[in-house]
């Protein structure tokens, strides 16, 4: 049997072992949920390594750059089993043969973007809100943002719930980011609605806007891998990723929050938005 074919299988039945072992303990209608595939799909140009986005955040030594901005995220919640299965991936990174070739984040900045925001690096029409100057300091930006969301309200109910999308962590072309699927219709309608509304707070959309894919990233790859490294990686996604999934069919994260941020390191919580 062929390397990848044999890769293929072992991941399959990782993942459908994890997925065996939660289905004594959840309800009927939880494990019949289906998966939706519109709702998981990958939309992502831009397969150099680095990115231009890694660029602007990381060193070619994985040392953080300045990259300052705002955003709306949900951090991964704390003292929870996923939390701690998550971390453990972060830790095997870091131990890893390969680390030099990653920009780690720390495990207090690990969250999911609802909304990406602005940021000092990015002020084109696409990415920029369109009633501030583009020459603006991206403090007055904050400031202009930040007076919008005091008064913006979710309108949904909360919390945001996900699931780790195992299949497509494994063939994501870079690391470190897990893949997240809204966990069912009524969450993908949800967050989607949300987005739209967030877009028009912002005064913006980005291209990927109606297809974005929700993801949590632990690390940005500063260099490519050799081969004997990808399957290194690989192999320390084997290990974590059923674990991660095994802790939880669904993951519940923090209240949506609107940050400001000077680097990738930490996100300043400046409003908590509520429904």
């Amino acid at each position: 049997m062929p390397r990848d074919t044999q890769l293929q299988s072992r991941r399959n039945f990782l993942l459908s072992s994890a997925a065996a072992s939660l289905a004594g303990a959840l309800p009927v209608s939880l494990i019949a949920e289906p998966a939706r595939p519109q709702a998981t799909e990958d939309h992502d140009s831009d397969s150099a390594i680095p990115t231009r986005d890694t660029v602007l955040k990381f060193y070619p030594d994985g040392r953080r750059r300045g990259f300052a901005g705002n955003t709306v995220i949900c951090h991964l919640p704390q003292q929870s089993h996923t939390r701690d299965a998550i971390t453990a991936l972060g830790d095997a990174l870091r131990k890893s043969p390969f680390i030099h070739k990653l920009g780690m984040l720390p495990s207090e900045s690990y969250h999911m973007t609802v909304f990406p925001g602005t940021n000092d690096q990015g002020r084109t029409a696409e990415n920029w809100p369109s009633d501030i100057p583009r020459d603006a300091p991206i403090a007055e930006c904050n400031r202009i943002i930040g007076e919008r969301m005091k008064s913006f309200d979710t309108e949904c109910q909360l919390p945001i719930r996900v699931r780790v999308n195992g299949p497509h962590t494994f063939g994501y072309g870079r690391a470190c980011t897990l893949r997240l699927s809204p966990a069912d219709e009524v969450e993908n309608h949800k967050l989607r609605t949300l987005r739209d509304r967030l877009s028009e707070v912002y005064r913006f959309r980005l291209k990927d806007h109606a297809n974005y894919a929700f993801h949590m990233t632990l690390a940005y790859q500063v260099a490519p891998f050799t081969q004997k490294e990808q399957r290194q990686y690989q192999a320390v996604l084997e290990h974590h990723i059923p674990a991660i999934i095994a802790t939880a069919p669904v993951l519940e994260l923090g209240v949506p929050e609107f940050c400001t941020f000077e680097d990738m390191f930490r996100f300043e919580i400046k409003t908590l938005l509520q429904a």
